[in-house]
């Protein structure tokens, strides 16, 4: 035997009740949705508690990790972790004892997870076994399930794939699952109740499921519904590949339906041939049409307009579907400021439309200055939408401009008592300081030793030691996804103390506890910032404000797209700004990011003329778009232009970014304060562009 299995397993004498919570994925999962949610709200995260607060900056204690009483340990863990990469399977039973000797390490379970993937083997189904029940859960067990179930698939051990199978592990396992069921006995009948969610899926599914369905069409369980429900869910997918085999599966009476969804996923302007829709099956044929007519009105509002409303006369649509198709065409319509954007906005914005109609409707007439129609939009909106911040905002706003002063002042004195974009813009309309609302979250020493103590914990920080972020992250989440609610603001607290930033901010998302200013938007390398802002003449506070906001001060981010580091530089844009060659490697280095995300924040700044606005737009979504943006004939308040933007996410981010500038300045001591300038400042017009005489390039400079 191995030296997995011991009389007294050595890591739980350690380990706590949190680690062994069940469905602890699931609540992770959860955890994450939580803080990556927390990075694009604007108004939820920067507002909570309208208790001020009295100084004009902050302090920043000292900070640093903890005594590193590991020290030899982790120097042992590496030189037998190196052993379990290298040595030949044969000799790994040699490094038992190197192994356990590290009992009292936290990393020591990795140790075990790394000697099981090397010598994965039936012969080891009980060491697997106990370490699944062991570290349950837990991120070092992550994948090692599903790696198990695929060996012991792969030579059809099959009572312990089903001992060893759980719910929800992907088609592949999920059929192999049910196929074993079947050959074990199971009752047919249960099994292929199962079949039905494999079957609706718009990819192809893995082999291993052929035989089941194959049993399932023969029990009579494929019917033209199901059939047509995946044809459904494949042209929504994009899968058109899938789509002319499904067609073989319908009866010659219906096939006409898969050629409809082939002809309109090809070009949905083909939705206005009216040889496609014979109106013999409505039901599946109107599906087609209002997703075609969805998708048409985004490139095409007119030609949606007009098949919407002759299929419309024949009475073929549900109130929802004509909210889906409304909404989309005067959407279209509105971004791309046409003149029937009012037209179709108002024939969307009915009850049961969604509330982003209400909100481009408030935001078109604020750019055609239609004040009484802004307040009278607002006064139709359901009352819960009327008290969020914006349509407050708002109605202030156009109160004003029709002369009722009085009330407006009411509405702006009461958002001016909130930490958010709107609060500190309602401040500067009544001359009033930004209120902040900081109220420092209690510090509980005894509670914060025991959330160091946590096994997660010593295991987060000692990947943190290692520089193996990915893996401390996982270990944090974790931490954070079990911890009791009241210890997770501690956890916070801990993390800013130890100097792991994006750790704090995460954790205060979690809690809930937004009015701990200080630790939300920490200064954190400050002295970085502000060598290279004030070298190339940019706000300290800018530059601070986009690092929170792209990556919460994480040096090794990466975006999907690929952006790097703490300020979410693409390498070609980092190369363009520094006149010569940049790796992703260097992108990691905060004192090299930080530099040629200044550099380039100093060449936004040059090509648009200084405004911030425009440059946090263009830092997002990018300079020629922000230039498309600008109105066509005459310029707009800065608010106005930044309700229009048409992206969402580059709405928000400006929002946030301003926002996040002005806390920044109150914490670097500043009295700058940047929201009296823009309740003043307007986005010029189109007009306003011109040409670079050296580059050639578009810029929005004086001429």
């Amino acid at each position: 035997m191995s030296g997995f299995i011991f009389t007294k397993r050595p890591w739980q004498k350690t380990r706590s009740c949190a680690q062994s919570t069940a469905n602890a994925l699931s609540v992770l999962r959860s955890a994450l949705n939580a803080w990556l949610s927390a990075f694009v709200c604007v108004s939820v995260c920067l507002f909570s508690s309208t208790t001020a607060f009295a100084s004009s900056s902050f302090s920043s204690p000292a900070l640093s990790l903890p005594a590193d009483i590991y020290k030899e340990e982790r120097e042992r863990f590496l030189a037998v972790e190196k052993k379990l990469l290298t040595y030949s399977k044969r000799r790994l039973d040699q490094l038992d004892n190197e192994i356990y000797a590290l009992a009292d390490y936290p990393l020591y379970p990795y140790l075990l997870r790394l000697k099981l993937d090397r010598t994965i083997s039936i012969r080891n189904k009980r060491e697997v076994a106990q370490f699944l029940q062991d570290f349950n859960g837990q991120p070092v067990s992550y994948g090692l399930r599903y790696k198990w179930l695929n060996y012991l698939a792969s030579r059809d051990y099959q009572g312990t794939f089903l001992d060893h199978y759980r719910e929800g592990m992907g088609a592949k396992l999920t059929c192999t699952a049910l196929n074993y069921r079947l050959e074990q006995g199971d009752s047919e009948q249960d099994v292929l109740a199962r079949v039905d969610g494999l079957w609706l899926h718009g990819e192809s599914q893995p082999d291993e499921c052929d035989p089941l369905f194959a049993k399932w069409k023969k029990a009579g369980k494929m019917t033209p519904n199901s059939v047509i429900g995946r044809i459904e869910i494949a042209a929504k997918a994009g899968n058109r590949r899938i789509i002319p085999y499904l067609k073989r599966q319908l009866p010659t009476n219906q096939q006409y339906i898969a050629d409809a969804w082939l002809q309109v996923t090809k070009d949905t302007s083909r939705v206005r041939q009216s040889r496609l829709f014979p109106l013999k099956n409505k039901p599946y044929e109107v599906n087609i049409l209002v997703w075609a007519i969805e998708k048409l009105a985004w490139r095409n509002p007119d030609l949606a307009a007009e098949v919407f409303e002759n299929y419309n006369a024949k009475a073929l649509f549900s109130n929802a579907q004509q909210h889906v198709m409304r909404r989309a065409i005067a959407l279209s319509y509105t971004l791309d400021r046409l003149p029937q954007a009012q037209e179709w906005l108002q024939k969307a914005d009915i009850d049961g439309a969604s509330d982003d109609v209400k909100l481009w409707h408030v935001a078109h007439l604020l750019r055609v200055k239609h004040w009484q129609q802004v307040v009278d939009v607002i006064n139709s909106a359901p009352l819960h939408l009327q008290q969020e911040e914006n349509y407050r905002y708002w109605k202030a706003r156009a109160l004003e401009a029709l002369g009722q002063t009085m009330q407006a002042t009411v509405l702006y004195s009461e958002l001016a008592q909130e930490r958010h974009y709107y609060g500190f813009m309602a401040s500067a309309h009544i001359g009033a300081t930004p209120n902040l609302s900081h109220v420092p979250a209690p510090k509980n020493a005894q509670a914060m030793q025991s959330v160091a103590n946590t096994p997660a914990t010593k295991r987060a920080l000692e990947f943190f030691r290692l520089q193996r972020n990915t893996e401390a992250r996982r270990e944090w989440f974790y931490l954070l996804a079990n911890l009791p609610e009241s210890k997770v603001t501690d956890a916070g607290i801990l993390a800013y103390e130890w100097g792991l930033y994006d750790q704090a901010i995460s954790s205060f998302a979690r809690s809930g506890y937004w009015n701990d200013v200080e630790r939300r938007f920490p200064l954190a390398f400050n002295d970085v910032f502000t060598e290279k802002a004030e070298a190339h003449n940019i706000s300290i506070s800018l530059a601070m404000a986009i690092a929170r906001r792209e990556s919460s001060f994480r040096t090794d981010a990466i975006s999907s797209v690929g952006a790097t580091g703490l300020m979410q530089l693409m390498p070609g844009t980092a190369k363009y700004v520094a006149q010569q060659k940049v790796t992703r490697s260097m992108l990691f280095n905060a004192n090299d990011n930080i530099e040629y995300g200044v550099q380039y924040l100093r060449y936004l700044m040059d090509k648009l003329n200084n405004n911030p606005v425009l440059v946090s737009a263009s830092y997002n979504a990018g300079w020629r778009k922000v230039l498309e943006w600008l109105p066509q004939n005459e310029a707009l308040p800065v608010d106005i232009w930044i309700e229009n933007i048409p992206y969402k996410e580059t709405r928000a981010y400006v929002k946030a970014v301003m926002a996040y500038q002005h806390i920044y300045d109150q914490q670097l001591g500043s009295n700058e304060n940047i929201f009296p300038q823009l309740t003043q400042d307007m986005i010029p017009s189109a007009e306003a562009v011109s040409t670079h005489p050296v580059t050639g390039t578009l810029q929005l400079a004086p001429k």
